[in-house]
């Protein structure tokens, strides 16, 4: 408690938390030297007030009259309206500092605890199609000729000329004379090569993905978890009518930071792992296949991630037959939503009712730069109408007060200090208990009944005292009440700006009525002095 106040004070003697704004026409050090200045404006004021001798001066002083009493009214209505104004303030700022607080407390999202969400539950799926690429061996020939020998004009032996000359031993050729002069072959040296095969990789595709909802938690905030199965069949096939040829795939994990559970790999039901080589988050395998062969790749594995689901196809590269269907369990449709850059499934969200439903993609012979995904709704952290309503708490707070000065004002009553000050405490203290109680592992609506019972019955216990006047105790303790349970609930509406504008009209219905019904008192009034008649009573 202390650390709160304390923190507040500092808050509020700064010209940004004191004046709601950062910057203006003052230099810092001026805007903090008014700051101290009002306070002490204020605080003096409140000191003499406590002289006997101090008030008992001023009331001879206001009860002559005349000059001397309306220069005593202004300067006792400013000063009011700035001990009202710094009241205000100084609950608008503790406000915000209990909102900040609680923020903190309850569902701050922050780099350092995502990160360690990330390290320990998984970061976002996004699982890249099986890569495909074919290559063939074939022997290259590199041979080495000799042209015959020349004699010269002294009849001396010039050697020939030696050369190299290479080629695909499928392609050979017969030694060709060069310039005239039959070569002889010196040696022949032979290496079989891997030579890249250009055909389709995939034939087909089935893909089933299954996200089952799992948030998780940490740092006393949710994030949007899931677990999810990939199911992944693929038919690689060799088109070479004569060649054998070896495909070499490789699958891109999501990332090497989680973990894979039940991984599994086979082809045509033969299980290859002891053949994966793994570097980084890439694992690669060869295939031989002879011609016209057809495999089926059956890649599958569980692991669980957060935020977001992604399966990206290779882009813009037909396939006859491609099919992605994705069962979402414990989400609903109307709250999901698609990542960036991914294409909408047949079904439409909105329709997808029931805790568990299919999504599918068709991609048959389809050309597309578009990935295919799901994104989670975000997470909704602990008692976030709390933290909400702390937020919107100073508005609160602002027409509270303005239900309390303006209705006295236009009725010609004293604004009573003591009066706005409890009551002004009173709100602050409801929104403060309802977040303690969220300490207390109760659910919103509990905290918010409880909340709204104790601080109202203390409010109408406080205002029924006041027997002198009935209409403006009974108006503070129904403003009270509305602003500490209609405004809350119009909040964390999903209509708030609608019920706020109505809220707005209501009020300024309310204050229109107030200042016809004091105009019309006062006509009646005039009317019934003009005739003779006791003001209280209509005219003849």
């Amino acid at each position: 408690m202390n650390e709160t106040f304390m923190n507040t004070v500092r808050c509020f003697f700064t010209p940004e938390g004191f004046f709601g704004l950062a910057g203006g026409v003052l230099n810092p050090a001026k805007m903090k030297l008014l700051v101290i200045l009002l306070f002490l404006v204020a605080t003096g004021g409140l000191v003499l007030w406590s002289s006997r001798a101090f008030r008992d001066w001023y009331r001879g002083l206001a009860a002559r009259g005349g000059w001397r009493g309306i220069l005593l009214a202004i300067p006792a209505c400013l000063y009011k309206l700035l001990l009202v104004f710094m009241i205000a303030r100084f609950l608008m700022v503790a406000m915000g500092y209990q909102a900040r607080v609680f923020e903190h407390e309850h569902g701050r999202v922050t780099d350092t605890n995502r990160s360690a969400v990330l390290m320990k539950w998984g970061s976002p799926h996004e699982q890249r199609e099986l890569g495909v690429t074919f290559t063939r061996k074939r022997t290259w020939v590199t041979r080495q000729l000799k042209l015959p020998d020349e004699m010269d004009r002294e009849e001396r032996v010039i050697e020939g000329r030696i050369f190299s000359e290479s080629y695909w031993k499928d392609e050979a050729q017969p030694v060709q004379a060069v310039e005239g002069k039959m070569p002889k072959v010196v040696s022949t040296r032979e290496q079989e090569r891997d030579v890249a095969v250009e055909q389709k990789a995939i034939r087909s595709a089935d893909v089933d993905i299954t996200v089952v909802n799992n948030p998780r938690r940490l740092g006393g905030a949710n994030y949007a978890g899931y677990e999810d199965d990939w199911r992944m069949k693929y038919t690689v096939a060799s088109e070479q009518t004569e060649q054998p040829i070896t495909a070499h795939m490789s699958l891109r994990l999501p990332s090497d930071r989680d973990l894979y559970n039940d991984f599994r790999l086979t082809v045509d039901g033969r299980n290859v792992l002891n053949d994966v080589k793994t570097e980084g988050t890439t694992m690669t395998w060869d295939v031989d296949l002879k011609p016209r062969q057809e495999v089926l790749v059956e890649i599958s594995y569980n692991s669980r991630g957060l935020e977001h689901l992604r399966y990206i196809p290779r882009r813009m590269t037909p396939t006859a037959h491609y099919r992605v269907a994705m069962t979402i369990k414990g989400i609903p449709g109307a709250e999901m939503d698609y990542p960036i850059g991914s294409m909408p499934a047949r079904e439409t969200l909105q329709d997808m009712t029931g805790d568990v439903y299919t999504l599918h993609w068709a991609l048959d012979s389809a050309l597309t730069s578009y990935d295919i995904g799901i994104k989670l709704p975000e997470a909704k952290q602990p008692n976030y109408h709390i933290a909400h309503l702390l937020d919107e708490a100073p508005l609160g707070l602002l027409m509270l007060l303005v239900l309390m000065i303006l209705p006295r004002l236009i009725w010609g009553r004293a604004v009573q200090v003591p009066v706005v000050l409890i009551v002004a405490v009173a709100y602050y203290l409801f929104y403060t208990f309802m977040g303690r109680l969220a300490d207390l592992r109760m659910d919103f609506a509990p905290a918010f009944l409880v909340s709204v019972a104790v601080l109202l019955a203390v409010v109408a216990f406080f205002r029924g005292q006041d027997k002198g006047e009935t209409f403006l105790p009974m108006q503070d303790i129904v403003a009270f009440a509305v602003l500490v349970i209609l405004y809350p609930l119009a909040v964390i509406s999903e209509h708030t700006t609608f019920w706020m504008q109505l809220f707005y009209i209501v009020l300024l219905l309310y204050l229109c009525a107030l200042i016809v019904r004091c105009c019309v008192g006062a006509i009646r009034a005039r009317a019934a002095a003009a005739q003779g008649a006791p003001p209280d009573q209509p005219a003849a």
